[in-house]
């Protein structure tokens, strides 16, 4: 296969050039009502609210969760899908261009509300049209800003892409690390979780699918979260 276009792409810099999507304040939320009910979570708890440190723990603690799970609010599609023409030759009927990108990601697990954070990978065989490059980190932070597991985390990425660019081959990678098994039950700091979906090409044919997992084995494992 031919390989005519591999953009890949660090999530946390597309992130920066793209500012906007997330920002804005989430008026669908009582802050007050939450920040109440922080509060009385911490007194259960025994925390003791006058200590200076903790003092302003509740506020913090429910601007943090509004802006965590801020991908329950957006619903925008048009800004994730600046879409450009097929980055190959129309007089090339067979050219097949893989376009790869990858990045960063950070969500609160469903099951624990604990952190999980890893790498992602994205590639895709477009078909009539390629995606802008930054769109591919936006739509994994609409989803990760929600509570998630990695496993629908990745096909949630999937689905958005495939609603969006119709490919003619989609595969996702996330490998991450999970707060919920390194801070409680087994309590591993080495622990490790890789998530694959592959569609399409990269499903029937080998060669495709090797490519996108040789870029994967490459660039995978690379950053701090994957030590």
């Amino acid at each position: 296969m031919k390989t005519a276009d591999l953009a890949l792409r660090n999530g946390s810099e597309a992130l920066l050039n793209d500012q906007g999507l997330m920002i804005s304040p989430r008026p669908t939320v009582d802050r007050d009502k939450l920040e109440e009910h922080l509060r009385e979570a911490l007194r259960l708890l025994h925390v003791d609210l006058q200590n200076e440190d903790l003092r302003d723990a509740p506020r913090r603690w429910a601007e943090s969760l509004v802006t965590m799970t801020s991908g329950y609010d957006f619903a925008d599609v048009k800004k994730l899908s600046t879409l450009f023409r097929k980055a190959c030759s129309a007089a090339d009927q067979n050219c097949q261009n893989l376009v790869v990108i990858g990045g960063t990601y950070k969500t609160l697990r469903a099951h624990h509300i604990l952190p999980s954070f890893g790498h992602f990978i994205v590639g895709y065989i477009p078909d009539k049209t390629i995606i802008g490059a930054s769109k591919i980190p936006r739509i994994v932070e609409v989803h990760m800003r929600r509570l998630q597991s990695q496993e629908h985390l990745a096909h949630d990425v999937a689905d958005m892409v495939e609603r969006i660019l119709e490919p003619t081959g989609l595969a996702v990678w996330m490998g991450g690390m999970h707060m919920c098994m390194v801070m409680r039950g087994v309590e591993q700091e080495s622990s490790f979780m890789e998530t694959n979906v592959l569609r399409g090409n990269f499903l029937s044919d080998e060669r495709t699918r090797q490519e996108f997992m040789s870029i994967v084995n490459r660039r995978g494992q690379r950053g701090p979260a994957m030590s």
